[in-house]
């Protein structure tokens, strides 16, 4: 199955289920929520803050939502989509040095950046781990492969991977996230099974961060 071609669109809500991606799954060793993979495509900017703001109206109070990729793979421009789907007019600016950026919207929005931390232990020293999941609250959290060994198993997740020309590929998984009705984005895009495990390999939580 690992060279199987898919045509991908947006979702596969019309019946392809996780199960069907057995070589995937096997890599990743688990399934992070829900029962559906989905990838979206994103070939400029304006459409990556549109996927966000979808997720930001959607997202329910006590939401996390983890996002993984390279620097420069679109995180904080997704994160921004996010805010403004929450009614924050505010400027989003990744809080690489603060590690921790709070706003008010329609929830009260947590950003996180964890790229200048070492582990889950330093984390919890900056008493992050207590906004995680709090009442009325949505966490966004960068670079979260650096505390993945903190994030409950409720976390939304979102595997951002940049190609040639500038597309990103965006992985989204877990229950209320995959629910969203992605259709609207629908943008054709060729991917294979294998390319699909190696991404997922890539960002297991035991894998280094460049």
């Amino acid at each position: 199955m690992s060279s199987l071609d898919l045509q991908l669109c947006a979702s596969f809500s019309s019946g392809l289920e996780k199960t069907d991606f057995r070589e995937y799954y096997r890599i990743r060793e688990y399934a992070e929520g829900g029962q559906y993979l989905i990838i979206l495509s994103s070939p400029y900017v304006r459409r990556t803050i549109a996927i966000g703001r979808a997720i930001g109206r959607a997202a329910p109070g006590g939401s996390i939502v983890a996002f993984r990729g390279d620097l420069g793979a679109g995180k904080t421009t997704l994160a921004r989509g996010v805010a403004q789907g929450l009614g924050i007019a505010e400027p989003i600016i990744s809080p690489t040095y603060t590690i921790i950026a709070e706003y008010q919207g329609r929830l009260h929005l947590v950003h996180i950046d964890a790229y200048r931390l070492s582990d889950d232990d330093e984390f919890v020293q900056t008493g992050g781990d207590e906004l995680l999941g709090s009442p009325g609250s949505l966490s966004l959290i960068e670079w979260s492969e650096r505390i993945a060994g903190v994030l409950p198993n409720e976390t939304q997740y979102i595997t951002m991977v940049v190609k040639e020309g500038g597309n990103r590929i965006i992985l989204i998984e877990g229950d209320w996230i995959e629910n969203i009705d992605w259709q609207r984005f629908k943008i054709p895009y060729s991917i294979d099974l294998q390319l699909a495990s190696t991404l997922s390999k890539r960002y297991q939580n035991d894998c280094p961060v460049d």
